[in-house]
């Protein structure tokens, strides 16, 4: 949408330029550290057995705790962030995780390396 005004009703001097230009960058800068995050390597964690990680995901699921799940999958040789959040069901060897924004993942139980239950404790209650 635009919309043209003539210059002799403007209120005030405009040099032309986008006063929004700011917005971008800054849009842009947090872009950045959020990819730089995603791409810093992570630490091999020790592979655990298929019993000890159905334990943990059955544990977890009953009593609504968050998990960190590392994958074996690599990219680029080294392992991505750990998936983190509640597990909320099971289905066909898969389970489903819902991530921080809300968003549900499935992942494969077999492609699960490590799994760990998070501290669901608040800061200030420590």
């Amino acid at each position: 949408m635009e919309r043209n005004v003539p210059r002799e009703l403007w209120l005030y001097p405009d040099r032309g330029m986008k006063k929004w230009l700011g917005w971008i960058l800054s849009d842009h800068s947090a872009y950045m550290e959020s990819q730089a995050i995603d791409e810093k390597p992570i630490p091999e964690k020790p592979e655990q057995k298929a019993s000890v990680i159905d334990q943990v995901l059955q544990t977890a699921w009953e009593r609504g705790q968050v998990v960190a799940i590392q994958l074996n999958a690599l990219y680029d040789g080294q392992y991505r962030r750990d998936l983190e959040g509640p597990i909320l069901g099971y289905a066909d060897g898969q389970i489903y995780l819902q991530r921080k924004d809300g968003l549900v993942l499935p992942v494969q139980v077999e492609d699960i390396r490590h799994i760990d239950v998070l501290d669901a404790t608040k800061w200030w209650h420590q």
